[in-house]
Parts: structure tokens; C-alpha cells; sequence
């Protein structure tokens, strides 16, 4: 189960994301590690939030109409964002496009979160090959991503089959890792 402050993080995340949307006619995405700790309930918990949203300017200002803030010194980093209230979490914009263009996003996820407010995910699919590609790269003795895409695998409702195994190789990974 995801943390209470977790889940209230989410909704002001939400109202940033609306903003974005409503300032640029696109929404931004969540990816990586957060989107794993919300797709598995909080089996796999992460406390950095990397969001995909092109426009440097708009997702500024929607992050600041949000109340988060950029950080600056001490117990934060720089070039992300925190919210004063939940400054355990950082919150970062992931540069380029969605997966380099590869995903399909229609398959995007749309998870209302408060009053109307949304966040969206990458598909289960998207995000099993991402974890997969992150497991390519990460350190030998560090197995988690590997974890996270079986979970993600295991948990998926329904999984269009030929669409992870063609997005597992575009992003580098090994499908024969998923037994697929």
C-alpha cells in the first residue's frame, strides 16, 4: 500500500499535471520508479518522481501553481522540484520525449487522483521495458528492476504481447529475461 503522504503528494501532482495540460494541450507523463511504486501498490517505492513534459517553461510555472518548488541547496538538489509539505519526495523533469518517441501514447494511463485532477502513466507494457532497460545498465549485483518488470508483468491485467516484446528490444532489453 503507497504512504498516506505518498497519495497526497499524487493530488498535488494532479493539479500540476492539469495545469500543464491546460497551458500546452499535452499531458505530461509519469515515469520510472514512482510510476512502478503506484502500478504495484507500493510494493516497489520510490521517492523521486521523473516526469516526461517537453515544455521547460509551462511545466515550471504548473509545478509552482501546484505549490511545488524548485530546489535550491541543502537536502535537496538542484534542477528538480519539492512540495513544502512533502519534502521527502523530489520531483524531477525527465528531458526528451516519451521513451525517445517509441511509445504508443495512446496507451497512456490516466489515474484521476483529487477533484478531477489527473496524473498519467506509461502503459504496463511501456514501463516493463523501461524497467528492463534500466535493469541493462544497472550495476550486475542489483537485480530490483529486474524485479520490478516481473511484478509489473505478473500483476498486468491483460499485456499486448508483441507490443512488450518489440518495445523490450527497442529499449535494450532482454524479453528472454520475462521468459517471452
Amino acid at each position: 500500500m503507497l504512504p498516506a503522504d505518498y497519495v497526497e503528494l499524487l493530488g498535488e501532482l494532479g493539479v500540476a499535471f492539469t495545469a500543464y495540460e491546460r497551458a500546452t494541450g499535452n499531458w505530461p507523463v509519469l515515469v520510472g520508479g514512482a510510476a512502478t511504486a503506484i502500478q504495484t501498490a507500493g510494493d516497489f517505492m520510490s521517492g523521486d518522481f521523473d516526469i516526461v513534459a517537453s515544455d521547460d517553461t509551462a511545466f515550471a510555472a504548473a509545478m509552482n501553481e501546484a505549490g511545488f518548488v524548485a530546489e535550491r541547496g541543502v537536502g535537496h538538489g538542484l534542477g528538480g522540484f519539492y512540495h513544502p509539505a512533502y519534502p521527502a519526495y523530489g520531483v524531477e523533469q525527465v528531458s526528451g520525449s516519451l521513451f525517445d518517441g517509441r511509445s504508443d501514447r495512446a496507451r497512456l494511463i490516466k489515474l484521476i487522483v483529487r477533484d478531477g485532477s489527473a496524473i498519467v502513466l506509461p502503459s504496463i507494457e511501456d514501463l516493463i521495458a523501461d524497467r528492463l532497460a534500466q535493469h541493462a545498465v544497472a550495476s550486475a549485483s542489483d537485480d530490483s528492476r529486474l524485479m520490478q518488470a516481473r511484478e509489473l508483468l505478473r500483476i498486468a491485467k491483460e499485456i499486448d504481447g508483441y507490443y512488450l516484446k518489440r518495445r523490450i528490444i527497442e529499449e535494450s532489453g532482454d524479453p528472454t529475461l520475462l521468459g517471452l
